[in-house]
């Protein structure tokens, strides 16, 4: 079968691998399609992620569909053909945050991408049937492949506390703030509000549904947001970028008990608004992944309250997979979610 191997930082090529045998507990699945997510692409250019190192050929992907191709004998409940969605981290199960059922915060989880286990960005793999999820035949394989970042999404939305009639504000429109605003209008947010300097993402939050989308570099989005709001202001907001100046834009522009959830991936360190935190009495909440997320996620795109595939822009065969990554690498492209497909 092909796989693609990152062999070291910017060095990303394809080749053949044995199919793998199937387990008595676990399922052999063909890989029908993967999204590319921005830990991908920070593997790819360095080579690492914290103490995360590629240090052999190494396999990235862990937003993905497929089809179940083999079932092991100890493993009920599935039959070949099932259409699936593959939630990529296996937590051990049997530390105290597994036992919480915050199995997200488990350190000793093996989550497919991150060295040293192997991705999905492949044709078949393996994989442990109890974080495999049939899809119904409305789910199609793209947005069986989205339901990893609107997990995210579902996680940081849940964490918000969100409201019907609540005035949300989300800082960044990459795939993960896509699916904020979305995730938001399940929850019943009477406004959303989007903040984002790149034109395309801008257009794409408007268009699933925005009602104020503002550009950071060309305005005051503080004075903005005040002046949307009639000096209220927002009664959440959420941080999908990582950016400094994003982070001390969502305390500042929340109300007075309001509540704040950082999201996107940035510095190891920052200075936040200390101050505003204290006067206002804010919420403020991490997300790191997901628990208990997928299934519910599921279920609503079933039941068409999520759409998910508006922001796919690109599609690449895995054949050319060093295409794929170079649109998705490229921030002057038009790309938001570059999917791959066997």
């Amino acid at each position: 079968m092909k796989a693609a191997f990152l062999r070291r930082s910017g060095e990303l090529y394809l080749d053949d691998m044995p199919k793998p045998p199937c387990p008595k507990d676990g399922l052999l699945i063909q890989i029908k399609e993967i999204g590319i997510c921005g830990s991908d692409l920070h593997y790819y250019h360095e080579g690492k992620i914290g103490d995360h190192v590629v240090t052999v050929p190494h396999i990235l992907g862990h937003e993905a569909s497929g089809l179940v191709a083999e079932i092991g004998s100890d493993v009920e409940g599935f039959s070949v053909g099932d259409r699936v969605s593959i939630e990529p981290g296996i937590p051990c199960q049997n530390c105290e945050y597994c036992l919480e059922g915050r199995y997200n915060l488990c350190v000793d989880v093996c989550f497919s991408g991150a060295p040293p286990y192997q991705g999905m960005l492949r044709e078949y793999m393996i994989h442990d049937p109890r974080f495999t999820y049939k899809l119904p035949d409305t789910v199609s394989f793209t947005q069986g492949a989205l339901v990893e970042p609107l997990a995210v999404a579902h996680n940081a939305i849940r964490k918000a506390a969100v409201c019907p009639g609540d005035t949300v504000l989300i800082i960044g429109a990459g795939p993960i703030g896509l699916s904020c605003i979305e995730m938001a209008q399940v929850a019943g947010a009477a406004r959303i509000l989007v903040s984002e300097p790149v034109a395309h993402r801008r257009q794409a939050a408007a268009l699933l549904g925005a009602d104020l989308v503002l550009n950071p570099t060309e305005c005051n989005p503080e004075l903005e947001i005040r002046n949307f709001t009639g000096g209220r202001m927002v009664d959440c907001a959420i941080e999908a970028s990582g950016a400094d100046s994003a982070v001390k834009l969502t305390v500042r522009s929340i109300r007075k008990g309001g509540r704040v959830v950082f999201v996107g991936m940035g510095k190891d360190e920052l200075c936040i608004p200390h101050a505003d935190i204290l006067r206002k009495e804010a919420t403020i909440s991490g997300i790191y992944r997901y628990a208990n997320d997928f299934r519910p996620v599921i279920e609503l795109l079933a039941a068409g309250k999520l759409k998910g595939v508006p922001w796919v822009s690109h599609r690449y065969p895995l054949s050319e997979i060093l295409n794929a990554f170079a649109k998705a690498s490229d921030t002057s492209a038009d790309a938001l979610k570059v999917v791959v497909y066997t």
